[in-house]
């Protein structure tokens, strides 16, 4: 190879090299999580998770025997989705458990969870199911 054939060779890369720096560069997960802005006040469990899950963006299944008479202590302020959650939740009982994306499932903390139900209660959100 001559050195001209070997210039040529390398302007060539950085020509590839350029071209590939101006395309879009995919979202890179940094495992950091944006947090949004919430102003749900406290009550009763079962709307609060209906006003979460809009505000969020997200489905929320459960059984609604697992909410019934049980209050959300609410939540105020800017916090990544899992913190928001697991405020809105704190006090209950309940956890949440992501089963799909932007779908979770509502059960028990602990070693008795969630009662079998056949009736599921899903938040407005594109619905998902509990595993069988």
């Amino acid at each position: 190879m001559t050195f001209q054939h070997a210039q040529h060779a390398a302007i060539k890369v950085c020509a590839l090299l350029l071209a590939a720096s101006a395309l879009p560069a995919p979202a890179l997960n940094t495992g950091f999580e944006a947090g949004r802005s919430y102003a749900i006040a406290a009550g009763p469990l079962s709307q609060k998770l209906a006003l979460f899950a809009a505000t969020a963006g997200i489905s929320i299944v459960y059984a609604p025997e697992s909410v019934r008479n049980k209050c959300s202590p609410g939540l105020e302020g800017n916090f990544p989705l899992t913190e928001a959650f697991a405020r809105l939740l704190r006090g209950t009982g309940l956890e949440s458990v992501e089963k799909a994306e932007r779908g979770y499932l509502l059960r028990g903390i602990g070693p008795a969870l969630a009662p079998a139900s056949p009736y599921i209660y899903e938040t407005p959100a594109a619905a998902i199911r509990p595993p069988e």
